[in-house]
């Protein structure tokens, strides 16, 4: 083997142009650019895995025989176009270009997702989540079909209602209990409200 071809086999580059089309791209080392290439992702069979490499990103380009035409890239080297995310031993990062994170810190066993705008999860059977206290922070929160509540129920921000295929607003087996304030019916304040005696003069309230 000529010493060309030796020191073909493995150089250090940064990725120059990408197709995703044809799902190649091409790695710059020093003056030189290499032909398109295919490149390493971590699964390609059964599981795949997508993941275009960014312009800027290192790589390494192995050419089996020193024949830089049949090379492979091996991507995932930081540049100081794309330098690391953090310098924290107890954190595993993934970045995205738009900002987005996907952190989580295994010393405090804490997952962290932000900077996304929209997500969309589908699951075709059942999902459940178990934990000892969740928290939906939102201004606005849409449940579309049947809300089933097995433990107590409580609101602080008021409750408004219609009826559906059944016609009543709501329907309720059991004891309602109504410890301050009033109860209004169509405008009249059953709490209070009077209204003239079978025999003459005035009822008193609702006792």
């Amino acid at each position: 083997m000529t010493s060309r071809k030796i020191e073909n086999l493995i150089k250090i580059g940064t990725v120059s142009q990408t197709d995703p089309v044809a799902n190649r791209i091409r790695a710059q080392h020093g003056g030189l650019i290499t032909d398109w290439l295919p490149y390493f992702v971590p699964a390609a069979g059964g599981v795949s895995i997508w993941r275009l490499p960014s312009i800027g990103e290192g790589c390494i380009i192995l050419s089996p025989s020193g024949e830089p035409e049949n090379g492979i890239i091996i991507c995932g080297f930081s540049t100081s176009q794309h330098p690391a995310p953090s310098q924290n031993p107890d954190e595993t990062i993934i970045l995205m270009p738009d900002g987005a994170e996907f952190k989580y810190n295994h010393a405090k066993s804490h997952l962290q997702i932000e900077g996304i705008k929209t997500a969309d999860i589908t699951v075709k059977e059942k999902a459940t989540v178990h934990t000892k206290h969740l928290t939906i922070d939102s201004p606005e929160t849409d449940i579309k079909g049947k809300l089933n509540v097995t433990g107590l129920l409580t609101y602080q921000g008021g409750m408004a209602g219609s009826g559906g295929k059944g016609g009543a607003a709501a329907v309720i087996k059991g004891t309602i209990r109504q410890e301050s304030g009033s109860i209004i019916s169509n405008g009249v304040n059953l709490t209070t409200h009077t209204h003239q005696g079978d025999s003459g003069g005035t009822t008193g309230q609702p006792r």
